[in-house]
């Protein structure tokens, strides 16, 4: 899902265009993934995953803050997409607003 929200490459460049909308829900089908591993139980009450755990023993919650990190990189990505595409606008528009003339003599 990461690799196809990212348009199947693994290696970027300066030049490349990634989409704003794929790269946010991979971020969001990844917070669900989260939660459905998070939540599901199998049929004799216990949890399936036993990777993440608060207990009178200690709290294992190294699977949520692992996969909670790769939500904050997808979103920053997003941000950070998404604030390029809005200053290449602002850039283009003061262009054609605040025209530079050369110095004359």
């Amino acid at each position: 899902m990461l690799i196809t929200a990212h348009g199947g490459r693994q290696a970027f460049y300066i030049t490349d265009n990634l989409d704003v909308r794929f790269i946010h829900n991979a971020a969001r089908n990844l917070e669900k993934a989260v939660w459905m591993l998070a939540s599901r139980r199998g049929s004799d009450g216990h949890k399936l995953l036993l990777a993440n755990e608060i207990s009178e023993q200690g709290r294992n919650l190294s699977f949520a803050t692992e996969l909670a990190k790769m939500v904050a990189r997808l979103d920053l990505l997003t941000d950070l997409l998404d604030e390029r595409y809005r200053r290449i606008g602002v850039n283009y528009a003061h262009g054609l607003l605040f025209l530079n003339f050369l110095p004359v003599q």
